[in-house]
């Protein structure tokens, strides 16, 4: 299915994701459409559905994105695996935290795989972010995507739906810097991982 192609009054068919069994096919359409109509693509997402698909989609993102950062730093197979299985960790831990909170928040009935698939697909940005000049674009496109995300999968409103994406990033943000005043070491091993010039001058 090419829902690139579909003229603009007609509908999409309930329930249109990512498929492994149609893996190129799908994730190209997933792609354009996250890129062009990523409020149309989250509003028929599935709610309910089994988590493959997206668990899919987000293990590939993370392969990509691993395999090209490990490539640009020179890194090995040490660094690519961190990075792959660090971004499917915080992914993860992500929607759980989100969800959480949309739920305590506004009291969304939406289950949480709801918040998974919202936070699974946004991780297409992750292929780009590492790259110069493009990468904070990246970033804050998908934030834009997570917020959209959480409107129509969670039926919030825009402010409800930026106040969590923001309260996400606030958090994210202070546990950083929480782990970069208590374990300085930790972080300057992880920077040198990445760019062993950068490691040895950062601290």
């Amino acid at each position: 299915m090419d829902v690139w192609n579909v003229a603009p009054d007609q509908q999409q068919p309930a329930g249109f994701e990512f498929e492994p069994e149609r893996f190129f096919d799908t994730f190209i359409s997933v792609a354009k459409m996250m890129l062009v109509k990523p409020r149309e693509f989250f509003r028929q997402l599935p709610v309910t559905a089994a988590l493959k698909n997206p668990l899919t989609f987000l293990a590939f993102c993370s392969f990509i994105t691993a395999l090209l950062v490990a490539n640009a730093r020179g890194g090995g197979v040490q660094l690519f695996a961190l990075l792959c299985c660090a971004n499917i960790f915080s992914t993860i831990i992500g929607s759980i935290t989100l969800h959480t909170l949309v739920k305590t928040l506004y009291r969304s009935q939406a289950p949480f795989g709801a918040t998974l698939r919202v936070l699974a697909y946004a991780s297409l940005m992750d292929t780009a972010s590492w790259i110069p000049l493009l990468g904070p674009f990246a970033y804050f496109y998908g934030l834009y995507l997570v917020f959209i995300g959480v409107q129509e999968q969670h039926r919030v409103t825009p402010r409800q739906a930026a106040l969590a994406v923001l309260i996400i990033v606030c958090i994210i943000t202070a546990l950083a810097m929480t782990i970069i005043m208590i374990s300085p070491e930790s972080v300057s091993e992880s920077l040198k991982m990445l760019d062993p010039q950068q490691g040895e001058t950062v601290f």
